[in-house]
């Protein structure tokens, strides 16, 4: 559990060929995974990062349509239940409570307005008037999530976790019916169609999901997102503002450079970019290391961005053990502008080892 990664998005072509892996949180099987040139889901969030049984969790999400042509604009469609201890921690035991699979878990819990009759619905059905839209999803941690999970040796605590599932889609939601002669416990019970009825394929819709794990009050294990203090731009701090009622998602005034001149790409301008996290995001995890101290968390950033490129896609920022790798100097990206003026956006998304995750949306304008 403790190496899981919160958020995941998997690729339509992912999914039915197999190739999702736990351990990733970006999308797969892109030409440049920093380029959003389709619907992408770039991360999401839940506050509090880690839950109490009945408690009340927010999730956040960060997609973005980066397709240049746009017959139906994207939306972001919330799956309104939480799936409960779905066996083995497994995503896909999930797709039980959509009316497939053998999750042998229970549903639990608060869903939200409308989960109920969803697992009834049956395959060519528009799912949109059932489903909650828009970036941000509350729900209610089930207050059984302790006592229907399955003890796993070698945990310091009993933990519980529910599974929220969001979908980016330009079109609308269907259920889908699984291939009966494919033994893949992957296949998605979903599909992204377009007016037509056409099915859409992997640049214009992608399911994600965030875990949300809960631990009792009393074993004094928490977690918080990374605090994003400022974004150093070429050694110098620019400010960032919090978002309204969310204490993860971040914005900044634009930044400006110019645009690439040289044949080579390489010889292109680099801007010096990436996040100021403080020591206090670091946290002491429950987890105890080979010299019998506790470990602290891994924290890192993922970049993305509308044009141009980076010379990386992420940047370590602090060590399991050895604390900060440095300052910006060390840990800054260089993003490389493209070779015509224009306006675009750069996400940093920063992460720890334990499911947080806060990201900051930068405008840039090419000159």
């Amino acid at each position: 559990m403790r190496r899981t990664r919160a958020t995941t998005t998997l690729t339509w072509v992912a999914l039915l060929a197999g190739a999702w892996t736990s351990s990733s949180c970006a999308p797969s099987g892109f030409a440049q995974e920093t380029l959003v040139s389709t619907v992408r889901v770039l991360a999401s969030s839940s506050d509090p990062a880690y839950a109490q049984p009945g408690s009340s969790v927010s999730v956040e999400v960060l997609a973005y349509d980066g397709r240049p042509t746009q017959a139906e604009p994207m939306q972001i469609f919330w799956l309104p239940f939480v799936c409960e201890d779905p066996t083995d921690d497994a995503y896909y035991a999930c797709f039980e409570q959509l009316g497939y699979g053998d999750a042998g878990a229970p549903s639990g819990g608060d869903g939200g307005a409308g989960s109920a009759g969803i697992g009834e619905l049956r395959p060519g059905v528009d799912l949109t008037p059932f489903l909650p839209t828009g970036p941000s999803y509350q729900f209610t941690m089930p207050s059984d999530v302790l006592t229907q999970h399955v003890a796993v040796p070698g945990e310091p605590a009993p933990y519980g976790l529910g599974i929220l599932f969001n979908v980016a889609c330009a079109g609308h939601l269907e259920l889908v019916q699984p291939d009966p002669t494919s033994d893949n416990p992957q296949q998605v019970p979903l599909g992204c169609f377009d007016q037509s009825e056409n099915q859409l394929g992997p640049d214009d819709w992608v399911l994600g999901f965030t875990r949300v794990y809960a631990f009792a009050p009393d074993s004094g294990i928490t977690n918080g997102n990374p605090v994003i203090s400022s974004i150093d731009v070429q050694g110098s701090p620019l400010s960032v503002t919090l978002q309204q009622n969310a204490s993860q998602i971040y914005t900044t005034q634009a930044i400006t450079t110019s645009h690439c001149t040289a044949s080579k790409t390489s010889d292109c301008p680099h801007v010096a970019i990436g996040p100021v996290v403080p020591q206090s995001s670091w946290e002491v995890t429950q987890q105890v290391g080979a010299n019998g101290q506790p470990e602290n968390e891994e924290i890192w950033a993922d970049f993305y961005s509308t044009f141009g490129q980076f010379t990386g896609d992420a940047s370590l920022l602090y060590d399991a053990t050895k604390g900060s790798i440095g300052d910006p100097s060390v840990t800054d990206n260089q993003f490389l502008p493209p070779n015509a003026p224009g306006n675009g956006f750069i996400w940093i998304v920063v992460h720890d080892n334990r499911g947080g995750a806060s990201w900051v949306t930068i405008p840039v304008q090419v000159q």
